[in-house]
């Protein structure tokens, strides 16, 4: 985006800085400029506590070029939050990455009664925790929101190539939007945001820092160890998204839902309504169901009351594979899992079809950075064949089919030299769920061996938050990760950690009582 076209929001941003007596970590710029290269504004900010207390936060904002390489770069920000660590504390800050790559920012989560406590006070125990935000995304501005595609309505049978015309549409059109606004798009990458990294560590003084990184910020803090190793101290990682792992492989997936399904069919709360095969096998029957015949079903609309046809062809049951009512990316939306498979295999669409009308009401915004982050990490020609003749997307469906329809239109590419595996001594703990559909346990399995000062622990029954749900689950795990956060001591940690079986909900089959 353009100086000038940068400058009635900037000036805002630095008038409300001055009223609000932030702190600069550069040099004024001359009356009527804009901020410079480097320029960090902080400002406290209080947390109201469930006890009726406070904690204190610096959160600022900082100034950093869209492309480093171009010395007539334009600027973007970069939000940040600080919380300083508990008392006696001394150790390498925790740089905190999130995932997506679609991170809002912490305003709303914040407001959250209990977020702070269970979420952010635990990190203090190891170090300053500094979360920094996703070039493009969210409260670090510019906000690249593109349209969503196009809907079609419920009623309608959508084929493939229906749906991915709406996707190139919307790309497009949000490409054109933000390129009319004078921003440079080929600088929203995963290298420029490792730089980012590096220059928040800088603004605020730190000479070393600890990566805490999950899914995309996994990956994320790999290019932070890649191109800047000598920053990080140790880094702790998990749902691994390696240098070629952006596009997921359909069978790894399939394997993760199965050990999720074997976990279900062996349970003595589902005992007499799994049907012969288990699960997955009866999930095959309303696929090869709704291929004969699409599947119609009129429900009340929740939002207006009304009738409404719903349809289901094979690809929209494929699209269920995970769950619909929740999804099995948690532990807690596994739960329901199997009574929405169990529901379409006896063939009440009725709570399918109300979730899809319900997903309807809410309108989820993309971004351009998300494309383009994930569009220029891209993906080999070697796993791009694998991908493409996977015999799992018979069941899954196209897993990833955004990227390869909508990465062509954004026309990015880090390149396969970016996409090989590099070699760390970077102490580095990985903590790797066996039930992670988002990013499986056969990319962990295969980066673990590049760590050469790494330890990989599997989570038996750990989802995508696999880390959180092993510590939330034992005190002495918790306690041995963030020792290793604060000390690098890694002496405390298991070889493995095994997860209680999952509550299922018991659905009641039609017709039974």
């Amino acid at each position: 985006m353009t100086q000038k076209n940068n400058l009635p929001a900037l000036t805002l941003l630095l008038t409300v800085a001055t009223m609000l007596n932030i702190r600069c970590s550069a040099p004024e710029p001359p009356t009527g400029a804009g901020p410079a290269p480097g320029m960090l504004y902080l400002y406290s900010e209080r947390i109201p506590l469930q006890d009726g207390s406070f904690a204190a936060a610096d959160r600022g904002q900082l100034f950093v070029p869209v492309k480093r390489s171009d010395p007539r770069s334009a600027l973007i920000s970069i939000e940040i939050y600080r919380f300083k660590a508990a008392s006696g504390v001394q150790a390498a800050p925790i740089f905190l990455l999130h995932g997506g790559p679609s991170f809002q920012g912490l305003a709303g989560p914040l407001a959250e009664p209990g977020f702070y406590e269970r979420l952010i006070r635990p990190y203090l125990e190891a170090g300053d925790l500094v979360v920094v935000g996703q070039r493009g995304i969210g409260s670090s501005k510019p906000d690249t929101i593109i349209e969503a595609p196009r809907r079609f309505p419920p009623d309608q049978e959508v084929t493939e190539q229906q749906a991915a015309e709406a996707l190139r549409e919307a790309c497009a059109r949000g490409k054109a939007y933000w390129e009319s606004q004078g921003l440079d798009l080929t600088g929203l990458t995963v290298v420029e945001a490792a730089a980012d990294v590096d220059d928040v560590r800088k603004a605020l003084g730190y000479d070393k820092i600890t990566l805490w990184g999950g899914s995309f910020g996994s990956h994320w803090g790999m290019a932070v160890m890649r191109y800047y190793p000598q920053i990080v101290e140790r880094a702790v990682l998990r749902g691994m998204e390696g240098p070629d792992h952006t596009y997921d492989m359909p069978s790894h997936v399939l394997h993760s839902l199965q050990r999720i399904a074997e976990a279900a069919d062996r349970s003595p709360g589902l005992k007499g309504l799994i049907p012969e095969g288990g699960l997955l096998a009866a999930f095959r029957t309303v696929i090869a169901r709704a291929q004969a015949n699409p599947i119609r079903i009129t429900v009340a609309d929740p939002e207006t009351g009304k009738d409404q046809v719903v349809v289901f062809t094979a690809g929209d049951i494929r699209g269920m594979a995970l769950g619909y009512t929740a999804t099995v990316s948690s532990r807690r939306g596994m739960r329901s899992w199997p009574a929405d498979i169990l529901a379409l295999y006896w063939e009440d669409f009725s709570p399918a079809a109300k979730a899809s009308l319900l997903r309807r009401q809410t309108r989820a915004w993309p971004t351009a950075s998300f494309f383009m982050l994930d569009c220029a990490s891209g993906i080999t020609p070697e796993r791009e064949a694998q991908l493409r003749q996977d015999p799992a997307v018979d069941v899954l469906g196209p897993i990833g089919w955004e990227y390869q329809v909508g990465c062509p239109v954004w026309n990015i590419d880090l390149g396969n030299e970016f996409r090989k595996n590099f070699e760390t001594g970077i102490p580095t703990l990985i903590v790797q769920g066996t039930w992670d559909v988002s990013t499986p346990m056969e990319n962990a399995l295969e980066l673990g061996p590049f760590f050469k000062s790494g330890k990989l622990i599997l989570v038996h029954g750990g989802s995508h938050g696999a880390l959180q749900d092993a510590m939330d689950f034992s005190e002495d795990f918790r306690a041995a990760v963030m020792k290793f956060a604060r000390s690098g001591d890694m002496s405390d940690l298991p070889g493995e950690v095994t997860l209680p079986p999952i509550e299922w909900e018991v659905p009641q089959q039609p017709g039974k009582r």
